[in-house]
């Protein structure tokens, strides 16, 4: 008994150590890879040789750094450029960059692109909840109640 606990207590140390290096470590991995997508990304847009998809991407890239100015002008960019055939793409577009501004806590432009992207796809139901869960941030409780009942 005597020199069983200290093994127990070695092993549970052990795994926990374990555990939480291989966290770390994939941490570590995910944030080199979205680096080299964001340096791959910049090179293309700065060669000119970017689509509308390429801005879309960095500006996700960004947005999951929270650098929320520079992805708001990234996807303003893939908005010039974007195939307005594309009523799926451009919905969501619309909503990423009404989520932005919902970020940014600047809700009166939050509103407007959730707005624009529910008359591209009036049952597109992120934008939808988006929309209403703002509206409530303003305290436009019966509107968020309306597009809450909507979704």
């Amino acid at each position: 008994m005597n020199s069983l606990f200290p093994l127990l207590y070695s092993i549970v140390l052990f795994l926990i150590l374990l555990i939480i290096s291989s966290y770390v470590i994939q941490q570590v991995n995910n944030t080199q890879k979205a680096e080299k997508k964001i340096m791959v990304l910049q090179k293309n847009i700065q060669s000119n040789r970017f689509s509308y998809q390429d801005n879309y991407k960095l500006g996700q890239l960004y947005l999951k750094k929270k650098l929320f100015s520079k992805a708001i002008l990234l996807f303003r960019e893939a908005l010039k450029t974007w195939d307005f055939n594309d009523k799926i793409g451009l919905g969501s577009l619309y909503n990423t960059i009404g989520f932005t501004y919902f970020k940014l806590k600047q809700y009166d432009f939050a509103i407007y692109y959730y707005q624009i992207a529910i008359k591209i796809l009036p049952d597109y139901a992120l934008a939808l909840k988006n929309l209403a869960y703002t509206y409530e941030k303003v305290s436009l409780y019966n509107e968020a109640f309306n597009f809450y009942k909507a979704t």
